[in-house]
């Protein structure tokens, strides 16, 4: 596995969290986000919100299917999935994730092909994250 070309940075807040269902094991949440997009290069910049499903387990450890929106600066929609895993301890969070994208622009269209890495660090409230063309 190589990283490629940096695409961007993000920088973002949780906006409602659902506790749906605790266990012996863990419990399980959904979440939404909104959060600034900073483009590199030929990636463009613009407002993302996403919302997602999470386990976490009592390690701490947790795993999440993340889908959402981006709206470019030039108002091109794009939209992703994703898939991840994090790690939690007293407050803080540091995760990384796998991005696919999908959009009608022509502009935009090689985004179609190509698949993300994110790494992420936050806080249960608020968080940033680069993300990396995976090669």
């Amino acid at each position: 596995m190589a990283m490629g070309d940096k695409l961007c940075d993000e920088k973002g807040k949780m906006v409602s969290t659902f506790i749906e269902s605790i266990d012996a094991n863990g419990m399980t949440l959904k979440q939404s986000f909104n959060s600034d997009v900073t483009g590199v290069g030929k990636f463009p910049s613009g407002m993302n919100m996403g919302s997602g499903t999470i386990w976490i387990g009592m390690d701490e450890k947790a795993h999440g299917k993340w889908h959402g929106m981006m709206m470019t600066k030039e108002n091109e929609t794009i939209v992703w999935n994703g898939s991840g895993h994090s790690k939690r301890h007293a407050g803080a969070v540091k995760g990384i994730m796998v991005i696919t994208f999908m959009t009608k622009s022509e502009k935009y269209a090689w985004m179609n092909s190509i698949i993300a890495v994110k790494d992420l660090q936050g806080t249960m409230m608020d968080f940033t994250s680069t993300t990396y063309e995976w090669k």
